[in-house]
């Protein structure tokens, strides 16, 4: 039996890339995203200047912040249960390595 896997990625970055994200999620068709960022880009206001795009556009989200550097399995595990409980359709992801390794494990 054959199988398929797709990984549909899209990445923006540079200046007014954060504008950008509310069109590509309504243009997609989602209802609610979860954001995975780590704790120092909370900290510091990076992931609220996409989140506040969000509000703008009235899309729904949910925040995931508990990525570790050189993340774990359990952490993992522990973003996809974050995942299924937000009830969010799609994952957008703040941030770099880390961020980005988490949310594609817990895509999968």
């Amino acid at each position: 039996m054959a199988n398929r896997f797709v990984l549909n990625t899209v990445s923006y970055h540079g200046k007014g890339a954060i504008k950008e994200i509310p069109g590509e999620i309504t243009r997609r068709g989602y209802k609610k995203v979860f954001v995975c960022s780590d704790p120092d880009l909370v900290k510091f206001g990076v992931t609220s200047k996409v989140t506040d795009e969000l509000d703008a556009a009235g899309i729904a989200w949910s925040l995931y912040s508990e990525i570790k550097p050189n993340p774990t399995i359990k952490n993992v595990q522990d973003g996809v249960e974050a995942f299924k409980a937000a009830e969010a359709d799609c994952i957008v992801t703040i941030g770099g390595g880390s961020s980005m390794d988490t949310a594609k494990a817990i895509g999968i």
